[in-house]
């Protein structure tokens, strides 16, 4: 996935309808949910742009590299500092005075 994705990606996380947590804090966390949807659109996109351009995917290919497509999203947004929560679990910042009450 190009760092270009990464930017979309987080930029479409940022505008998702669930409160964003605080950038400013230190605190980078985003929904699962919310990187799988994102992850759909931008697979979405990649699949237009290659029917345009005559290509042609079986569905098992498509459905194959939206798995591999969302995974890597995960890790570059892993890479790139963000802590992906899973769908149930509520976020939360991770301060340092908890962290110094150990």
């Amino acid at each position: 996935m190009r760092t270009v994705s990464v930017v979309i990606a987080c930029t479409i996380l940022s505008s998702s309808a669930a409160p964003s947590p605080s950038f400013a804090r230190g605190c980078r966390q985003v929904l699962e949910s919310d990187v799988k949807i994102t992850s759909m659109r931008l697979y979405a996109d990649i699949l237009a742009n290659a029917a345009r351009n005559g290509w042609n995917y079986t569905p098992e290919s498509i459905v194959s590299g939206s798995k591999r497509h969302f995974e890597e999203m995960k890790l570059q947004l892993n890479n790139a500092g963000y802590e992906i929560v899973p769908v149930g679990v509520r976020l939360y910042c991770k301060r340092s005075d908890k962290l110094a009450a150990r």
